[in-house]
């Protein structure tokens, strides 16, 4: 049986900005309710209410820090509370940190691991089972191409946390294969988030040309065809397809070393 779009609710991390916002937007379009959380309170606010004038649909807003390892209960609580089910996740909150793992502060490491390993995790631990109950749902788990691609320094938890997310999508994935909950694992390019000034900006993020980037809405597309399609991995892009292949075909030494790994 087919859902219809205005009975179903997508919950949204990291939905101010970049992929999530566009995931938003796209979610919106098809008259999908949402739940939209992020740390800043005013640009969720400013986002639903332009959502709801366009759209005409429900969406609720949570503001909330996902590096404090009490938020994803919290918010399950308060949609629990509220009786508002979950029948899409996107964990899509995260951040880099640039600077080599001992030049940078261990509570800024800490806060990385909580937001894009743990926080991804409990969120499908709280949400997944009442999609198996309904026998229908689907999990986008936002990871990276760099998840695909041999680590180098500077980047010394970023590539093992997307890469960790995607092999958790994985496993999801197969966990949940006959339940008729979909898990996907997205891993995008160089998007136009404004992730990379967030994260005050990397030497890849200045040289990349311009053609190489990819915008964030096309991003959300091709993970919300990819999920429907119950595909394990959505790798948008056929320049980032051609990279993910290429390294994947040589040995993982020359790998290492084209990257300075």
């Amino acid at each position: 049986m087919i859902v219809p779009s205005n009975s179903r609710t997508a919950l949204i991390t990291g939905a101010s900005s970049g992929i999530g916002l566009a995931f938003a937007e796209e979610y919106a379009r098809e008259g999908v309710n949402l739940v939209i959380v992020a740390r800043r309170n005013d640009p969720l606010q400013q986002l639903a209410s332009q959502l709801r004038s366009k759209h005409g649909i429900k969406v609720q807003v949570w503001a909330g820090d996902l590096a404090d390892p009490e938020t994803p209960h919290r918010l399950f609580n308060f949609l629990s509370e509220r009786q508002i089910p979950v029948d899409i996740l996107v964990n899509n909150a995260g951040f880099g940190v640039p600077g080599n793992l001992c030049e940078v502060e261990w509570s800024r490491h800490r806060d990385t691991i909580e937001v894009m390993a743990a926080a991804p995790v409990q969120l499908s631990y709280l949400f997944a089972p009442a999609m198996r109950e309904r026998r229908s749902g689907q999990i986008i788990n936002v990871s990276s191409l760099a998840a695909l691609l041999p680590p180098h320094a500077g980047g010394t938890l970023y590539y093992p946390l997307k890469s960790y997310l995607a092999q958790f999508s994985l496993a999801l994935r197969a966990e949940l294969k006959a339940t008729g909950v979909n898990v996907c694992a997205v891993c995008p390019g160089f998007t136009r988030t404004g992730f990379q000034t967030a994260a005050g900006g990397t030497v890849e993020s200045v040289t990349i040309p311009t053609w190489m980037w990819s915008q964030p809405n096309d991003v959300a597309v091709a993970a919300i065809r990819a999920v429907r399609k119950n595909q394990p991995i959505c790798i948008p892009g056929l320049f980032n397809k051609t990279v993910a292949l290429f390294f994947k075909l040589m040995p993982a030494s020359i790998g290492r070393m084209i990257v300075g790994g």
